[in-house]
């Protein structure tokens, strides 16, 4: 596969020509105003909601998007909750709510990237976004009339009430988010084995490698690009990052 001479950027990875951050952030800001007006309650939002993001965004930055873009770029969203929600359950990564910032181990970065290529969207940081689409996915999407209480695992916050999902949706969830339930969580690693003295030393907020998949922007085929170098844990985040639950 062809090898790009510079290390991809996250915008790269979750924006393009005509979805760009503005447009994104915008749809994801309609998409709360829908909520909140009580248009989109629970479920996947109906398509009078995804015409009225639509025409807003036409509206506010003159860009014209069909219904059919919009609601791929909501399954776009629904992506990226699935695969930043999966990485924070991974054993030995780790998130600074303040800075944003992950960190892990070269061997945990090995496996998340060989895992999900998409990814190495998340190698320097977590989703721009992640309150809103915590809320969307683990609170709205999954939740009906007739839910019960079920805790947030994704959540990267000790202080978030449980989201109320219906349990039923768990076992029919689509095969893009069977990563996010099915994936293992701190307490099934290493069974039968105790807990390992952590070496904060040999952390990175990206792997060291020489080479990793890089997802093409728009989330397309895998191309290898070269890591970036070594970067260790802000001293600020050290002791108050959201470490996986055990």
């Amino acid at each position: 596969m062809p090898r790009l001479s510079a290390a991809i950027t996250q915008e790269e990875c979750l924006y393009d020509d005509r979805w760009t951050k503005e447009a994104d952030n915008l749809f994801i800001d309609l998409l709360m105003e829908a909520n909140s007006v009580g248009d989109w309650k629970y479920g996947r939002p109906a398509n009078s909601v995804f015409d009225y993001c639509r025409l807003g965004i036409k509206a506010a930055l003159d860009l014209n998007f069909s219904l059919c873009d919009v609601e791929l770029r909501f399954d776009f969203l629904h992506k990226r909750y699935s695969v930043f929600s999966w990485m924070l359950r991974k054993h030995g990564l780790r998130h600074c709510v303040k800075s944003n910032v992950l960190t892990a181990p070269v061997a945990v970065w090995d496996d998340i990237f060989e895992s999900n290529s998409f990814s190495v969207a998340y190698q320097h940081c977590g989703d721009p976004r992640w309150n809103e689409l915590k809320f969307f996915f683990s609170s709205i999407y999954l939740a009906s009339s007739d839910c019960a209480i079920f805790p947030d695992f994704h959540s990267t916050n000790e202080h978030v009430v449980p989201a109320l999902i219906d349990t039923s949706d768990l076992l029919s969830e689509p095969s893009n988010n069977n990563v996010v339930i099915q994936c293992p969580t701190a307490n099934s690693f290493n069974r039968g084995m105790g807990p390992r003295e952590r070496d904060v030393s040999s952390e990175c907020s990206v792997n060291t490698q020489s080479h990793f998949l890089n997802p093409t922007r728009g989330s397309l085929t895998p191309m290898r690009i070269p890591r970036p170098p070594r970067k260790s844990a802000p001293s600020s985040c050290k002791g108050s990052s959201s470490d996986p639950r055990i």
